[in-house]
């Protein structure tokens, strides 16, 4: 019988593993014995972050991280006591019978708020530091199509409770999308199930938060990730103008990883006390042959487009879809067309569409709010 010869461990690996005698030395040499990853670990150990003023923002990938980990493991504990086929009262037995289950759902709840929140900072942040550009393409489509996931992750975990607001939330926003021309009769019923909105519709919702959606997420965040590994953390044009001397860079999985550590540690603080003081209510059951209650509206992440269309009734509704589409079409295109380093007049005009776009999504969430 045929049996593969061992790996040899690299000269220049000898001088830098722990010695043969600890632990760490054993489990390094075993290891390396049996996969040749010495120049993947080179790689990594040489990774190096930019320092300059807007460092702080390359911690916001980190912290969306942090909350997709409490979701995954507060939504694993939730699925143990959720029940599809009675939304309603499992979950209600969730929050008045369950140990800490009121505060693992008020968790859930908080974290996925907190983390589209991130991810919103972490795209504009993104844009107005220009990482988008070449060779970094890429990591900007995997990134916007992570940001569009986790936009549908909160629409489908809305209706879960199957409580009056949900319920009735979820059937505006479905409605609206039934507006679209072409395909939104189609995708309106495939998300139903049918023409209205019943447990059924529940059921596909279900199946796409737990199982659908968190796969897509998982592959698109290892691919993510696997970019920014291989082709390192952008540098915005101020710090690329450095003369080399003055460039100053910290090592990623030492200083900067270790770094983050105290910003995880303080969310996670800020994340108990917001459960803990503002927990997640259960509204009554759905019932939908009542009439809607006044005032449903979506989720705050989704106001701005809820208001953008209210400008627009009546027929000249399609004129604000029509706009809203083309919206993800542009920040697609954005790093095909502004591609020049350091930023010219193509860079300055999409930094000023980024403003706008920016000043504009906050008025509409508010003024949405408010309204």
């Amino acid at each position: 019988m045929e049996t593969m010869t061992e790996y040899p461990i690299p000269p220049e690996a000898e001088g830098q593993l722990p010695s043969e005698e600890t632990v760490t030395g054993k489990a390094s040499r075993w290891l390396l014995h049996r996969y040749p990853l010495w120049s993947t670990f080179r790689h990594l150990a040489d990774k190096t972050v930019p320092k300059h003023r807007g460092s702080a923002w390359y911690n916001i990938g980190g912290i969306v991280l942090f909350f997709f980990t409490i979701q995954i493991i507060t939504g694993i504990l939730l699925m143990i006591y959720y029940r599809p086929a009675e939304p309603w009262m499992s979950v209600q037995r969730i929050v008045m019978e369950v140990p800490f289950g009121s505060l693992i759902r008020s968790l859930h709840h908080w974290s996925a708020n907190l983390m589209i929140l991130a991810l919103f900072i972490h795209l504009f942040s993104t844009f107005f530091m220009k990482a988008y550009r070449r060779p970094r393409e890429f990591t900007w489509l995997t990134g916007t199509a992570l940001f569009a996931v986790t936009l549908v992750f909160g629409f489908s975990g809305y209706l879960l409770p199957w409580d009056d607001l949900a319920f009735f939330a979820t059937r505006v926003g479905i409605t609206e999308a039934d507006k679209v021309p072409l395909v939104g009769t189609f995708l309106a019923n495939l998300a139903r199930g049918g023409p209205e909105v019943t447990l059924d519709t529940l059921g596909r919702f279900y199946a796409l938060h737990v199982m659908v959606l968190p796969v897509v997420s998982l592959t698109l965040i290892g691919v993510h990730l696997l970019f920014i590994q291989i082709q390192g953390v952008s540098e915005p044009d101020s710090f690329a103008a450095l003369p080399p001397e003055e460039k100053k860079h910290e090592k990623f999985f030492s200083e900067f990883m270790f770094g983050e550590i105290p910003i995880w540690l303080a969310l996670s603080v800020f994340l108990v006390a917001l459960a803990a003081i503002w927990p997640r209510p259960l509204a009554p059951e759905a019932n939908p042959a009542a009439a809607a209650p006044p005032g449903i509206k979506p989720e705050w992440y989704y106001l701005s487009q809820f208001q953008w269309l209210k400008l627009f009734p009546g027929r000249i509704e399609m004129v604000g879809m029509a706009i809203l589409g083309v919206i993800p079409l542009g920040i697609v295109a954005v790093p095909f067309y502004d591609r020049a380093i350091p930023s010219d007049d193509r860079g300055r005009l999409v930094t000023k569409l980024g403003l706008f776009g920016l000043l504009a999504l906050l008025i509409l969430t508010i003024w949405g709010a408010l309204s």
